[in-house]
């Protein structure tokens, strides 16, 4: 089983780019589940979603205490305010937009870096999405 865990804030468009990645997944043939997870609805406050895809049927049913295998910044600002890496597996890999992977501090050398910007030829959603993709195939999700 392969994990995603994309964070970002209310209003930014963090369930639907992660229902277009589990239809992706399963067009591969992957068994796929998704799961919002977010405090009282508050314009702005963070939030995060966890993909969970798999060749069998995923058994797991919580968004509490995950493990991801790659972890998706949609936010910058995140980094200051929250540990996005809590649970990330060693060797893990880290996506984000246009930061570069010194915004890790000290946890640089634990994880890999994907800068989404290599992968998108602009700030569209459909081009996002398209870059994500590439980005999760890359890392071996789908």
């Amino acid at each position: 089983m392969k994990e995603v865990r994309v964070h970002g804030r209310f209003g930014q468009p963090v369930g639907k780019l992660v229902a277009a990645l589990s239809r992706h997944a399963g067009q591969k043939g992957k068994h796929v589940q998704v799961f919002n997870c977010f405090a009282a609805y508050r314009p702005g406050g963070p939030m995060y979603t966890v993909l969970r895809t798999a060749e069998e049927s995923v058994r797991q049913r919580s968004a509490n205490n995950t493990c991801p295998d790659v972890v998706v910044v949609l936010d910058n600002s995140l980094f200051a305010s929250q540990d996005v890496t809590k649970g990330l597996k060693p060797g893990g890999t880290v996506i984000a937009l246009a930061v570069g992977p010194e915004i890790l501090g000290d946890k640089v050398a634990q994880y890999s870096f994907l800068q989404l910007d290599s992968f998108v030829s602009d700030r569209s959603m459909p081009a996002i999405e398209a870059g994500l993709i590439q980005c999760l195939e890359q890392c071996r999700v789908f």
